[in-house]
């Protein structure tokens, strides 16, 4: 019989099936008349009883507990033999059994597991015996042995079976969550957006948005619901399509009005005590601008001719805590080769083994780093300075970077022109577009015009040749710009004999040269067989 028992306790799935059988046998071996197993009700610890007795085998009469022997054997985990069970105080009788049982001798076993105690068995009135044996003793514990594996295989089962169904539900609340998020990289006209995302958990509360607003303009920005889990994913879904409903009013109003506008409606749908940062920016590249407000993220970081460095914004509230405040945003002008850097507070606060901060050094290293790195090279790099400054930290907490650049497309490389007074014009739109292109500032600007222009006269004067090549780019943190010639060219030692302070009475150049001279953070003139080359050098410092 315990060989079949295990038999089937080996395959079981079902617990009520297996209690049913684990009785029905276990009155057959121990030879008595009601066998019982008591299990405990997680809810609020009484021993609910399953038996071979009609009147309670349905599992719903109880033991409250730490009553009667069954209560005992359960807390102390040791077996209880009971020759008369009925006069026993320990003894107790449910109000609810109404099997009219008269208990004599009960032998009752602990179900263990190692140091834990899974239940209670009870074999009561032995049939053919006044009490039971030190052998019946043996054969109750050797059942509730093979019950106790039984019991930890099945909970086992239920725990996987519902851990499965979390994974499930937790992927399928990831999924429905990157739904309402927009493509990690984007191109919108002159306007590049590149973001990374790492939610601390399955579903976290950070997220990132971008949309055509309207009117050429683009609303773009992170954010960050307070807490963590699914809470914080509800307000995220809530809070983005929030977000892509109201993106067109960008369009007709300032950032500051229109987060005002959405602080309204926030507060008006979330709850008391929750409360959402944001960071948004409006860019409008027609008018070469872009509007920033911040409420209760990090700095945003910028980067322009002078390297990366906070922006300059005013400070807000987070959204939803009160519907009163009135946002502000600044505007700035926006700068073609321009860099916008948006995050949440999970990529400064993370900290490493050592306890110390994203932020204390490791993000600014990362970022000088990638200075000169390409639009999607920013991000990767930084998402993997971070990960790898995450790795075994203490605390995570949701982290999202989102990085910004205006690519506008450069004028043209090149020009050809006659070496005639009549084609300067052409010459200096041609320049004109180089130094708007690289933001100079006015006076800078007419400078490098009047410096190429005089460059450019010499050679109708004297360099007796019929056509030049006129090009220019914007590299290194440089304008570079070249003129080819098949005339009369000179070297750069001829240049500087050439070149001496205007108030010299000797001087043997023109003022033109000593102009050059000046405007210019270097020039290189060279001559050979194949032609001349004149390269004009502005250093990138002086744009703004």
């Amino acid at each position: 019989m315990l060989i079949d028992v295990a038999r089937r306790l080996s395959s079981a799935g079902d617990l009520d099936e297996l209690v049913d059988h684990i009785l029905k046998r276990s009155r057959e071996v121990m030879d008595c008349e009601v066998c019982s197993i008591l299990l405990p009700d997680a809810a609020n610890g009484d021993l609910i009883i399953r038996s071979t007795l009609d009147a309670v085998g349905s599992g719903q009469v109880r033991v409250p507990k730490g009553k009667g022997i069954a209560g005992e054997v359960y807390v102390t985990k040791q077996l209880v033999n009971s020759q008369d069970a009925g006069s026993d105080p320990r003894h107790f009788k449910p109000s609810s059994d109404k099997s009219g049982l008269v208990t004599r001798a009960m032998l009752t076993a602990p179900l263990l597991d190692g140091g834990r105690c899974l239940g209670v068995m009870q074999a009561i009135n032995p049939q053919h015996e006044p009490f039971f044996s030190e052998q019946d003793e043996e054969m109750i514990q050797t059942f509730g042995s093979l019950i106790a594996v039984t019991l930890m295989r099945l909970d086992a089962q239920r725990k996987a079976i519902r851990d499965a169904e979390v994974r499930q539900e937790m992927s399928l609340a990831r999924e429905i969550q990157k739904s309402f998020l927009p493509s990690p990289s984007a191109r919108i006209g002159s306007v590049g957006i590149e973001a990374f995302y790492h939610p601390a958990s399955d579903v976290g509360g950070d997220f990132y948005f971008w949309h055509e607003a309207g009117d050429g303009k683009i609303l773009v920005g992170v954010g960050d619901v307070c807490g963590k889990g699914l809470p914080a994913a509800l307000d995220m879904a809530r809070s983005t399509t929030l977000i892509a409903s109201m993106a067109h009013l960008c369009a007709t109003m300032p950032l500051g009005g229109w987060m005002s506008a959405l602080n309204a409606r926030l507060c008006g749908a979330m709850r008391a005590g929750r409360f959402i940062a944001i960071n948004a920016l409006v860019i409008d590249p027609a008018r070469d601008s872009v509007q920033l407000c911040g409420a209760g993220l990090p700095t945003p970081k910028v980067r322009d001719a002078g390297g990366w460095r906070d922006a300059l914004m005013q400070g807000n509230p987070p959204l939803g805590i009160s519907p009163r405040v009135v946002y502000r945003s600044s505007e700035h002008g926006l700068g073609t080769g321009g860099r916008c850097l948006v995050f949440t507070d999970g990529i400064l606060e993370v900290q490493n083994r050592r306890g110390e901060h994203f932020e204390d050094g490791a993000f600014a290293l990362a970022l000088e780093h990638l200075a000169d790195a390409a639009h999607g090279a920013v991000v990767s790099g930084i998402a993997d300075a971070w990960q790898g400054f995450a790795t075994d930290a203490a605390y995570e907490d949701d982290a999202t970077l989102l990085l910004i650049t205006h690519e506008a497309p450069a004028p043209p490389a090149a020009v050809s022109l006659k070496c005639e007074p009549g084609a300067l014009k052409d010459a200096r739109a041609f320049i004109e577009q180089w130094v708007a292109h690289c933001r100079f500032d006015e006076k800078t600007s007419g400078l490098v015009v009047l410096g190429c222009d005089e460059v450019l006269s010499n050679l109708c004067k004297h360099a007796c040749c019929a056509t030049a090549a006129l090009s220019a780019e914007a590299l290194d943190g440089e304008l570079r710009i070249r003129i080819q010639h098949h005339g009369e060219g000179i070297t750069n030692e001829e240049f500087q004999r050439l070149v001496s302070v205007p108030s010299h009475g000797d001087r043997v150049g023109g003022l033109g040269l000593y102009v050059i001279s000046q405007i210019f953070d270097r020039t290189d003139f060279r001559k050979g067989e194949g032609g001349s080359t004149i390269e004009l050098v502005k250093r990138v410092e002086a744009m703004q």
